[in-house]
């Protein structure tokens, strides 16, 4: 592979310090941050929503999963084509300003049909993020310094989600009895104040990121003759097929480890039905521990990661995701069925921390194993995948089984939780063992 090679599309100009690309790294986790709380913060006002459209348990959970994760995969795979070929900063920009639009779109939604368009423009706009951030920042900084990076970038998951509860908890206790009317929308709920103020941060943050810039693409795979091989789809279909055991095995069992990661959606009501509480309690006991088991185990495992690859050993990635998962099996299942809200508090935390430590792990596996003009496409087929399997089944089975096997009895969707949780965890196990097997047979044999 050639280093120096740069794509002619791209604005030139080296940054001049691991500063710069540091502050780029921030601002990028802020923009994900911002991502994750307007994509969750629906899970706050689960049951205003319910009895404003009339809706069941099931009918919250496509809105929460599908309406969102099905479009934001399928927006994927062409977004992350163009994260290969056009300029990053400005594709994260137009990206975020729509998802933040859509957010406002949700407050003033008046019916099913409305909010259900409102999250599909949202996950439309949020699909451009992560396979550009991730580009961005392989070219932002040297592969020992990587997995640290990407760790920065992804604790605005954490940081976005907890905040949706904490937030979201608290300006929903403060605003429970307030009303806006606006012209042309009518009146609007509390509820739907909020979605109000969340959208205003991203269109603001949307605006700094256009202006940063953008870096010289590295590590360009070349043809026999020197040039550059171009970013196809098919190219890189190509090269994920001639090892798909060791891909499908990575994108299926990550995503598995994902549906955990996107039944937490289900937490905060969890915590209202079972202990009779109010959003003001609910979210913050849920989002701390967000906020601080996801980080904890995010910068651990980026540490991890960053450690192991400096002393060669390239499998790092894979095998702290076999053992994530096999981790979170405890937690996620028991968690739901405890009856003291300080131990279901703990149980919150140790789902958080074992799902934030390999979180980077896919993309780190991609960066290792994959040339840079496909490493956006196959970071969004990965995101895809997540997206189908994780993000759509995530919030679904969980409201399903309450739904048509509980009758929605208001004690239930605890264990509907567990059960979620037990028929997921055995799968995303043996896949990632699988993949690591795989995968170290293919780093060290290129070597």
């Amino acid at each position: 592979m050639s280093s120096e090679s740069t794509s002619g599309s791209i604005t030139q100009g080296e940054p001049k310090s691991l500063a710069y690309a540091w502050g780029v790294a921030i601002c990028l986790s802020l923009g994900y941050a911002l991502s994750f709380l307007d994509r969750e913060l629906l899970s706050m006002v689960i049951t205003p929503v319910k009895e404003s459209f009339d809706l069941t348990d099931f009918q919250v959970s496509l809105l929460l999963g599908p309406a969102f994760a099905i479009f934001y995969t399928v927006m994927g795979i062409p977004l992350g084509w163009a994260a290969d070929r056009y300029n990053r900063t400005r594709l994260i920009a137009a990206g975020m300003a729509l998802w933040s639009a859509m957010t406002a779109f949700c407050g003033l939604s008046a019916n099913f049909i409305q909010i259900f368009m409102a999250r599909i423009g949202v996950g439309v706009g949020e699909a451009v993020l992560t396979p550009a951030a991730v580009s961005l920042l392989s070219d932002y900084f040297p592969k020992n310094k990587l997995p640290l990076a990407l760790s920065t970038y992804s604790i605005g998951l954490f940081i976005g989600a907890g905040m949706a509860g904490i937030g979201g908890g608290i300006v929903l206790g403060m605003l429970r009895d307030v009303t806006w009317t606006i012209p042309f929308f009518g009146t609007l709920e509390y509820w739907q104040i909020v979605f109000l103020l969340a959208a205003t941060p991203g269109l603001l943050l949307a605006l700094l990121i256009f202006f940063l810039r953008e870096p010289p693409r590295k590590e360009m795979a070349v043809d026999a003759s020197g040039r550059e091989q171009k970013a196809s789809f098919s190219a890189a279909f190509s090269y994920m097929w001639e090892r798909k055991k060791m891909f499908l095995c990575l994108f299926i069992g990550g995503s598995m480890v994902a549906i955990i990661q996107y039944q937490a959606l289900w937490y905060p009501e969890h915590f209202m039905r079972a202990f009779d509480w109010g959003p003001e309690q609910a979210g913050p006991a849920t989002g701390i521990p967000t906020i601080f088991g996801g980080i904890a185990g995010l910068l651990l495992g980026g540490y991890y990661m960053s450690h192991q690859s400096k002393i060669g050993n390239k499998d790092v990635s894979l095998k702290l995701a076999f053992l994530s998962a096999a981790c979170i099996s405890v937690p996620a299942v028991f968690m739901p069925l405890l009856g003291s809200s300080t131990a279901a508090i703990i149980g919150v935390t140790m789902v958080k921390f074992f799902v934030a430590m390999p979180l980077i792990a896919g993309t780190t596996a991609i960066r290792m194993a994959v040339p840079n003009q496909m490493r956006g496409q196959f970071t969004a087929m990965y995101f895809v995948a997540v997206g189908l399997v994780g993000a759509t089944i995530g919030p679904v089975l969980p409201g399903y089984i309450n739904t048509f096997i509980f009758a929605e009895a208001m004690d239930t969707l605890g264990y509907a939780l567990a059960i979620s949780a037990a028929l997921t965890v055995p799968f995303s196990t043996g896949l990632l063992w699988i993949s690591w097997g795989e995968f170290k047979k293919h780093v060290y044999q290129d070597d």
